[in-house]
Formats: structure tokens, sequence, C-alpha cells
């Protein structure tokens, strides 16, 4: 392409993306929805939106990750929240038939499905009802009077309560000058259903990708952020143009999506144009022609080649390469995959004290099982006589004594006055002696050994546990420019976040997708979800075994992708001893 042309094609480019933009801040219509690709300025059209606003916004969101984000880059134009917390906030203003000092526990669900197990002898999935708004069973009812009795909300039942209570009391719906809302292929029924009331009284813009749908765990569906584009009440803008990801990336996004609808696959899916952003992205196109695949022949403990190959990539950075990486993402590096890959690699990095590291960590498994811990928490921190508190440490306690006694909790109105002297006896004990330790109050040598010995563990170990926060972690923010920073997380995790540089792992059958002649939507979604997170370069990563077991076949997402724009590499003993 000569200079003529490529000047020409960048200022064309240019005048197109100022006509889309400007198209959408001009518009005095009430309802909008714009449907794009990452990286098309989404955050940029609510800073310029706001700007013409006098203050009282809101940008709601569905991940902690996306709305720390919005903060930032809205500048405090905006409250910007999490969809759960702006609930939480109304709840605590209405009340809904909880004391002023409910308590919210996201485990709660855990708690009532035991107690909905000793009544009707069976576990209702009230989450799914919840997000569902399925009316047709007393699975809500149960979970609300329960709630009540506990003083209690998760995080379904919270937004449940406000929307009843929106309806009910159309009058009480807030109003503002402008609301925001993305990433609203992610949102559920009972979710959709809420900002459909919201809409009432405020001007709304939605924002969203079904190409980015991944929650189905949660009864997510692309189907919502569908409807409200065909609804004649909305207006319908594109944003064409990607400002974060090189070329390469957007064509094979675009070779991935022509695939998945060849197969029939993605049926449903608006369609939309992307196109690479030319004035911020020609260098980097230069720079980083190519995906790159690697083919390792093993990854284990013993023969880390996967985690040394991402290692030795790392390295061959240049300073000025981190640090344009750094100014553009979160993160100089992203490191995504299955749980028992990232595992391994990130344990191979620890020993890296040069690297920023935001390690994975396995919340799944810490949300869904009830620990002692939680119940002494509650004890503690909120009241010492809370029936939710007093209830866990039941739940906790296997003896068959205990067993008969969780039956009779269900139509006592205080847990406390009915709990076996000796378990009372034996626990305000421990919350003596934790709350003295917890306050630096002396306490003797003897009553420390007590309760160590009940928990089975240090006293610190004790201390640490008691401070866990039962929400999720909030994404850290590296301040250093040319240091490396590298955030390892699952397909799911990496949603919302940005790197210069992708390593996706674990792409074999059997992982992503499950089946290569049957991928589902959701899996499909993933891929493009991890591709797109890149700024810089992108690795997609096979391995033949795994931890000793062989992997089997490669994924056939990567041969979804035109062979020209990847280059293949093979990592085995060969490959280490030519470096």
């Amino acid at each position: 392409m000569s200079e003529e042309v490529l000047n020409k094609t960048l200022q064309t480019q240019k005048k197109k993306r100022d006509f889309y933009v400007n198209k959408i801040i001009t518009s005095n219509h009430a309802k909008k929805i714009i449907v794009s690709a990452p990286g098309t300025g989404k955050t940029y059209i609510f800073h310029k939106l706001l700007e013409t606003k006098q203050g009282n916004c809101l940008a709601l969101t569905f991940i902690n990750n996306l709305a720390d984000k919005l903060e930032v880059e809205l500048n405090n134009l905006a409250k910007s929240c999490t969809f759960h917390s702006f609930c939480t906030g109304m709840l605590r203003k209405t009340g809904c038939g909880l004391s002023s000092n409910f308590i919210i526990f996201p485990k709660l669900r855990l708690v009532i499905r035991s107690d909905a197990k000793l009544v009707f002898d069976k576990s209702p999935n009230f989450e799914k009802s919840f997000n569902t708004l399925d009316l047709t069973n007393k699975n809500i009812s149960f979970f609300l009077s329960r709630s009540k009795f506990y003083d209690a909300v998760s995080f379904q039942d919270c937004v449940y309560r406000v929307y009843k209570y929106l309806i009910d009391y159309p009058e009480k719906i807030p109003e503002y000058e402008q609301i925001f809302v993305d990433e609203y292929q992610d949102f559920n029924k009972l979710e959709a259903e809420f900002i459909k009331i919201l809409a009432l009284k405020s001007p709304i813009l939605i924002v969203g990708d079904d190409d980015q749908a991944l929650y189905p765990g949660k009864s997510a569906s692309p189907e919502f952020i569908r409807e409200l584009f065909d609804d004649s009440q909305f207006q319908k803008f594109d944003l064409p143009f990607c400002s974060r990801c090189p070329k390469v990336i957007i064509e094979s996004i675009n070779d991935i999506i022509s695939k998945a609808k060849r197969f029939g696959k993605l049926r449903d899916r608006i369609n939309k144009q992307v196109y690479c952003y030319l004035p911020k992205k020609l260098e980097d196109n230069i720079k980083y022609p190519y995906i790159t695949f690697v083919q390792c022949t093993i990854q284990s403990g013993k023969a880390p080649y996967i985690a040394r190959f991402i290692e030795e990539r790392i390295d061959k950075l240049k300073k000025e390469e981190i640090i344009d990486a750094n100014n553009e993402s979160e993160f100089t590096v992203l490191v995504a995959g299955p749980k028992q890959y990232l595992n391994q690699i990130q344990e191979y990095f620890k020993r890296r004290e040069d690297f920023i590291l935001d390690l994975y960590k396995d919340a799944d498994s810490a949300k869904n099982k009830l620990t002692i811990y939680d119940g002494y928490r509650i004890l503690l921190r909120f009241d010492r006589y809370s029936n939710l508190g007093w209830r866990i440490l039941l739940e906790c306690d296997n003896s068959e004594e205990i067993i008969t006694q969780l039956k009779k909790i269900i139509s006592q109105k205080e847990i406390y006055e009915i709990l076996p002297k000796h378990f009372r006896d034996l626990h305000e004990f421990n919350l003596i002696i934790l709350e003295k330790i917890i306050k630096n109050q002396e306490v003797e040598n003897k009553e420390i050994e007590i309760v160590e010995k009940f928990f089975n563990e240090s006293i610190n170990e004790i201390k640490i546990k008691l401070e866990e926060e039962q929400h999720f972690d909030k994404l850290e923010k590296k301040m250093e420019k040319d240091k490396t920073s590298i955030k390892f997380t699952t397909y799911v995790g990496c949603k919302g976040l940005s790197a210069g540089f992708v390593f996706v792992l674990g792409l074999n059958e059997g992982n992503l997708p499950k089946r290569n002649s049957s991928p589902t939507d959701n899996e499909i979604c993933k891929f493009i979800v991890s591709l797109t997170r890149t700024t810089k370069k992108c690795y997609l990563i096979y391995a033949n075994r795994f931890g000793g077991k062989s992997e089997g076949k490669h994924s056939a997402f990567v041969y979804w992708i035109r062979r020209a724009r990847i280059k293949p590499i093979r990592v085995n003993k060969g490959y280490w001893k030519q470096l």
C-alpha cells in the first residue's frame, strides 16, 4: 500500500468513526442500544455523553472488574457500580421486610437449601427460580421467608426484593438524567426486567455484544440483548472500528464467526461488522502480523514446557514493548486457560520476583461450601445472637444430636435460645477469646491453646481466615509502567480485561471445546473473548501431554482461523537446545 493510499485510508476511517460516534452523542432518543465488538469505544461514548449532563447519571455493569474500570475512566461523571451493588444500596434504603442492619451473605443459598432439605426433603435450585422469575413453585416465597428469618440477603434475592418493591411502588423508581448499562448480554431475565423498570423514568443507553455471552450458569442469555435490538422502541447504533486489537485478531474473529455460521452455530447472532482501526493500530499490525500457534509436547511439574515458553517470550520483550502494553492495557501479559493449567503455570512463575503476578484463585469452590469461619465472622462482626451465624455453626457440626436439633429451627424465633448448653458454651468461649485477639487484648497461653486445638490451626491462620471477605476480589491495579505484570485467569475470568500479550492455554479437544464435532455457542464465545483481550500479540497453546496424560487432538477452533494468519511453533526437547 502506497503512502498516499494509506493516508487516504486513515483519513477515511477517522471520518467514518467520528460519524458513528457523533450519531450516538447527538441523538435525543430516550432508549438507545449499541451492539458492538470489544475495544470499539463504548466507554468513550459514555464519557462524551456524560460531559453534556449535570451529574445525576448511573453506569451499571455485571462484573466488578468492569465497574472498577468504568469508575476510573468515567472520572466520577457518573455513579458506576455492579448491578448487585446498586440493588444492595436500594435495599438499604427501602428495607423490603428486613431490618436496617441486614447482612449481605453470598452463601445464604447454601443455608436455605439445607433448610429446604429439612422441610421438604429436597434441595431446590433457588438461584434459577430467582434468575428466571419462575413463580410456578414456592421456591422464591420459601427463600424470602428464610432470608427474613436470618435478616440476610444473597445476590439473587437482593435483586428480586428491590425489583418487586419497584413494581409494587412505581412512584419509588429512581430517576436519572442518563443510565448506561454495559455488558447487557450477561444479564438474566430478572436483571433484564429490572432494567426495563429503570427505563420507565430515565433515558437509557444499553451496550453489549452477543458474541461475548459467557454466563449460562446464572441463566444469562444473549436472547435478551437480541430482543432489545429488535425492539422498535430502541434506536440502534453501530461502532464498527476496534482500536484495541491488531488486524490479525479482528480478521481471525471474523473467520471464527463465519465458520461457526457455516456449522449452524450462532444462528440468532446479531449481524455486525468490525474493522481494525488503523490510525491507532497501524504500528502494531506491522510489528505483530501473526497469531502464534504453539504445539508443546508436554507440560508437567518436571517438564514445564508451556511455562518455560511463556517465560522465554516475556523475557524477550523490550522495555518499550512493556511500557506500550501497560499504557494500553490493564496487564502486560494475560494467561487464560483451564484451572489445572493455570495452577501449574503460575506455580512456576512464583519464583520470578521481578514480575507483578495476579494469581488465579479458585473462588468457585469457596463460594459453594459453608465453613465454620463463615459463622464465626458473622457472630464476631455483626451480632453475637445472629440466627444466621449460629445456624452456620450448627450446619458445620455433624453430630447426631445437632442434626436432630436442626430439624427444630424452622419454627423457632431465636436459634440461640434452643442451642444445647455444651454447644453454646463451647462456641461462646471461642468467640470471647477470638474477640480479645482481634482487639489485641491480653489472652492467656492456655486459652490460645484451646482455640488452636478446636480449629486445628495456629492462631495466626485463624485470624487470617476470619479477616477474609466474602465478596469477589477487586481487580488489582499495577502502578509501575515499566514492570511486567501477569494476570492468570480462566477463559470466563478474562472477560473485561485486556493485555498486550495474551497466551490462551488448553486448546485441546476436551478443554475448549469439549467436542470438536459439536462445539457449543458458549464455547465459541469463550474463544472469541480470550482472543479479543489482545492489544499486541496472541499465542494459542496446545499440549500433547499434560500432567502425564495424553491431551488428545488440537482444538478445532485453531483451524477455524485461516492458515495465513497463524505461525506454528513446535516446542519439544529440540526447541530448548536451539536457544
